[in-house]
């Protein structure tokens, strides 16, 4: 897909969020598969992030104060889950609580990231901690290294292409503020959306609990439960779609395995999905949701290089239950209180 394609059906706004986004998500990514930091896909997915909701460059004390959030965060579940680990009702518990906190402010209008950084955190570490300790170590570092390669990869992508005017609309990734759903009552459901996911992963001790967790966590955060049951299914295709794309691009990328094949897959399709966000309308949350799914499984393919089918069709199977579950319990508990398209 070639820029004047994306020009075709977008502003000039449109086009150049689309070319921050391939640009910097590209980039991103290449760095983390050229060093070799695990996971690779965090940070081209908190850039996506990071650019649907900063309306422009993020200035210096928004990156210091996202890192340390970060770190914070990281080091605090970490900590929490090593104190913890033995008491595994507590720990459960404490996260819950925390998970609430940090919904409960999205929920209320306050900034998003700061607290999807730290649910983040909260839904990946500890289970980690139970389920892999001897790994678990080098995740809180991961985690504050990606954010900041994002918002560094953002930085940049602002400079070469910055904005000639602030967009108007709300950021694809915030709910905006519903009279009919108190922010409590959302970050009620949120938390009893994604726990039995991270309760799943802790009893059955499943290994692939990043990808799966921080799609899920982001899946709740972008549900707007005033959307039509048909917007949910759609974000529920576009979960498994993108996921089924990163399979795809990891086929091709097997062809001639290099960092230029590489490079161009990727801008490909991270062009296309910046095209389809920055066109806004119901469907710029689910290009968000099938952008953060396709990055997740071609990065996650890549780290664990050529495997039998089985497996692979194994961990988009988890992976597409996962956001079906999730998508599927919010839309469930709105429609029958009647929140979804208000009082009836």
């Amino acid at each position: 897909m070639s820029v004047a394609t994306i020009d075709a059906g977008l502003g000039e706004q449109g086009r150049l969020a689309a070319l921050r986004l391939a640009f910097a998500g590209t980039s991103c990514l290449l760095v983390c598969e050229a060093m070799q930091w695990t996971p690779t896909f965090l940070a081209p997915v908190l850039v996506v992030v990071l650019l649907g909701n900063l309306p422009g460059r993020p200035p210096a004390k928004a990156i210091v104060a996202l890192t340390m959030v970060t770190a914070v965060s990281a080091l605090g579940s970490f900590v929490l889950a090593s104190l913890l680990r033995f008491i595994p009702v507590l720990l459960v518990a404490a996260i819950a609580l925390l998970s609430l906190l940090c919904f409960h402010s999205i929920a209320a209008g306050k900034p998003v990231f700061p607290a999807l950084l730290a649910l983040i955190c909260l839904a990946t570490i500890p289970v980690a901690v139970m389920v892999a300790p001897a790994q678990a170590g080098a995740l809180p570092l991961a985690l504050i290294r990606g954010i900041a390669m994002a918002l560094a990869g953002v930085w940049v992508a602002h400079a070469l292409w910055p904005a000639t005017r602030v967009r108007s609309s709300p950021p694809v990734s915030q709910p905006r503020p519903d009279p009919v759903i108190t922010p409590l009552a959302r970050a009620l459901v949120s938390v009893a959306v994604v726990m039995p996911v991270m309760l799943v992963y802790l009893l059955f001790g499943l290994a692939d609990v990043l990808p799966v967790l921080v799609a899920t966590v982001m899946l709740v955060v972008t549900f707007d439960a005033r959307r039509s049951l048909l917007q949910a299914v759609a974000m529920v295709l576009g979960n498994l779609a993108g996921g089924f794309i990163g399979l795809l691009l990891y086929a091709v990328l097997l062809i001639t395995p290099n960092l230029a094949l590489l490079a161009l897959l990727v801008f490909t399709a991270l062009l296309f999905y910046g095209g389809g966000i920055a066109r806004g309308g119901p469907m710029a949350p689910v290009m968000l949701i099938a952008c953060n799914a396709t990055l997740i499984i071609f990065s996650s393919a890549i780290a664990t290089g050529p495997a039998p089918l089985s497996i692979w069709w194994g961990r988009l199977f988890q992976f597409a239950v996962a956001g079906a579950f999730s998508v599927a319990a919010m839309s469930f508990f709105w429609r029958y209180h009647g929140a979804v398209h208000g009082p009836r």
